[in-house]
């Protein structure tokens, strides 16, 4: 099979994790798995108490559709920040505007958040080391679907403000990287 992109994954992985940190996005996670041929790829991020999901299956590589979405983030973000087509202070707006095509919609996975016996980091959809920006991305992100004021069952706000509480009281006594 030809491939669009010649890089690896590890390339691709390293150089998506590189492009998250200079967006200040938190929570990359990659819902492939990328060693299995014509898969598509998703990738899930979050940014400023938004989440945001990207989906490719263009090409018969998993890694090629990985490269697709990694370039695409990319080039946006380049003409929006690097090439000083918006001022920094209003780079957070604008990349909003143009990212919100990708906002993730809620699935059944954020919709039941469980009897309240979930560990914290399976709640809010983190890893158990999660810094704390990604815990607050997350909380952010989902209090968008929980919170009542937008619809939300008050109970499971509950569960899920129980859920970042505990997050927030655990992350310094686990030694987890702050930012």
């Amino acid at each position: 099979m030809v491939r669009r992109f010649s890089a690896s994954t590890q390339r691709v992985t390293r150089d998506f994790y590189k492009l998250m940190t200079e967006l200040s996005s938190t929570s990359l996670r990659i819902g492939q798995d990328i060693m299995q041929e014509g898969q598509p790829v998703e990738v899930i991020f979050d940014r400023n108490g938004q989440r945001y999901v990207f989906r490719c299956n263009a090409w018969g590589d998993a890694t090629d559709n990985l490269r697709a979405i990694y370039h695409t983030i990319r080039f946006l973000y380049k003409a929006l920040h690097e090439l000083g087509v918006v001022q920094e202070d209003v780079f957070d707006v604008v990349f909003e505007q143009v990212f919100s095509g990708f906002l993730a919609t809620p699935d059944d996975s954020v919709l039941l958040l469980g009897d309240g016996r979930r560990a914290w980091w399976e709640v809010l959809g983190v890893e158990k080391d999660a810094s704390k920006s990604a815990v607050i991305n997350a909380f952010r992100a989902l209090s968008k679907t929980h919170h009542p004021d937008t619809g939300g069952d008050p109970e499971d706000f509950l569960k899920l403000r129980k859920a970042y509480e505990q997050a927030l009281a655990q992350l310094p006594a686990k030694g987890i990287k702050h930012g």
